[in-house]
Parts: structure tokens; sequence; C-alpha cells
């Protein structure tokens, strides 16, 4: 199954993507009399009762469904448009760390992003004329489903409604130029894109899974998430041990190798106006934004 939010009349909607459209949520429930999430927040609320009880409730409208809409006369959302907080794992993949020509950190590294910088599937991005060097960065992003205090870490999946690609935009010279500005750096408005849609975390594995990315058509990063330094579930645990995670909270679970600020000075090509970059996760599909 795979959820997706769209604009309906300035508030997001909740929709299932099929190969024949997508299925306004809401309207084939209310034709079958019977009742369904108003949105993703709605979704993830009823998820902490229990997620199998939302795939439950949702699988039957994707049967012959009435209801749907063209995926061209839809403009999406961000799969989360109310998080309660973006969190994000720094240096997280083993050969993105030898690219960077870093050491291994002893425990994963935490900064955040803000709600200015969601954007969806399909969305424009401004890249501010102040800076230059605007990079990519292919992540798998965790949605967590259910409140999660000093969970274990063999218990930690359990905690997650579902997953999404992500695309951790950064901003080189501000974040390096200005003593390690890394928050300020990544969370420009549109600076995290999420998207196209969300997976309901039983439906996959995060620990293998392929991961890549493409600028303007060209394979940037190719990986799988098996070469994460920390592991999801070990995210959620640490992160849980420190402070409460909540339902519809983000995690950025960090970036593989290829990205511009790995490679020689001689080879850099920063994102400019008219760009366009594909993230793709194994069994999620594709996130594209395009910038100006």
């Amino acid at each position: 199954m795979k959820l997706v939010q769209f604009w309906r009349n300035g508030a997001p909607a909740l929709g299932l993507q099929t190969e024949a459209g997508i299925v306004d949520a809401a309207a084939e429930a209310t034709r079958r009399g019977t009742t369904a999430p108003a949105d993703m927040e709605e979704a993830i609320l009823l998820g902490a009762e229990g997620a199998e009880g939302v795939e439950q409730l949702l699988d039957p409208l994707t049967r012959d469904p009435v209801c749907l809409l063209p995926p061209e006369a839809v403009r999406l959302a961000p799969v989360v448009t109310e998080p309660g907080r973006i969190l994000c794992i720094g240096l997280n993949y083993r050969q993105h760390a030898r690219e960077c020509d870093l050491p291994l950190p002893p425990a994963p590294v935490l900064f955040n992003k803000f709600h200015n910088a969601l954007a969806a599937h399909g969305e424009e991005v401004a890249l501010p004329a102040d800076y230059k060097e605007y990079d990519y960065e292919a992540e798998l992003v965790a949605v967590i489903g259910k409140p999660a205090r000093d969970v274990p870490q063999e218990r930690a999946l359990d905690y997650v409604f579902g997953y999404t690609c992500g695309n951790d935009l950064s901003t080189r010279d501000l974040q390096f130029a200005r003593g390690g500005q890394w928050l300020l750096s990544k969370t420009f408005d549109g600076f995290a894109p999420i998207g196209p849609c969300l997976v309901p975390a039983g439906e996959l594995d995060p620990t293998r899974l392929d991961i890549s990315s493409r600028v303007n058509g060209e394979v940037r990063q190719s990986s799988n998430t098996s070469d994460m330094i920390f592991p999801l579930a070990q995210i959620i645990a640490d992160l849980s041990h420190h402070f409460t995670l909540l339902p519809g909270d983000l995690i950025f679970t960090g970036t593989p190798q290829g990205v511009m600020q790995g490679y020689p000075a001689d080879r850099k090509q920063w994102l400019k106006a008219g760009d366009r970059v594909d993230v793709t996760i194994q069994g999620i599909g594709t996130l594209t934004n395009t910038f100006r």
C-alpha cells in the first residue's frame, strides 16, 4: 500500500496511490458508507492504536474504486505536513564517511530541520542567490507512529508507522564557512522534500533497501541501506533514550556516498536553477524536485 497526501481546498487530504490513479480516501469511504482518516495525521494517530488497523481500513478502498483522481490533476502535499520534529542523522553511511575523509562517529550524530523546510514530490525549490554550493542527499525517512521512550533496539521498529524518500538539501558554503552551521545550512524553505508516498512499516525492511539519486538523469548516488553505520532500530533506541519520540516525527536516516561535497574540487557541480533531482528507494518509488 502506498499512501499520499494531496491538497484539497488548501488542506491536506489522504489518498491511496494505485496503478489506476489516486483514490480519494475520504470520498471513496463515504461512497461505501464507511469512514477513513481525513489526512495522514489522522492515519498516524489511528495507527498508534495498531498500524494493521489502518491498512485493514484502507486496503478495501483500493479495490474497484470509483473516486479516482488522475495523477496529473492532483497537487501532492508532503506525505506528512505537521511533524512534531524533523530529526536528521549526519554521517551515517560508511562509504560516505570515507569519501569525506572522516572517522566513523561513535554514536548517531543528530541535527534537525524545521517545518518550513518541507516540500512535496514535484515541488520546485528555490535556491537563494546568497550562496552557491547547493548539494543533494538521498535519504530513507522513517515516520514515527506511536510514542517511544527508552525503547530497546530489538523492539524499536515497532514504533515506525511508515517510510518515505527524502532529500536532505544542504548549503555547503554556509554549512562550513561559518563554523559548522549544520542546522542553518539545511533548513532553508523547501530543503526537506519528502515523498512521493508513504509505505506502511510492515511492508519494508529498512536495513536492505537500494537507495540512489540522479541529477538531470545522471546517477550520483547508488547504495543500499545495509551500509548504514547505525541502523534505524539503533537510531530510534538511542534517540528515545534521551527524549520521547512522538507520532508524526520524521527521522532522516543519513545519506550514502556520492554527494557533491565528497567530489574532488575540480569535479564539483553544485545544484543550480533548472536542475532536477530524483531520489529513488526500493519499494517506495522516486521523489522528484526541480530548482529555481
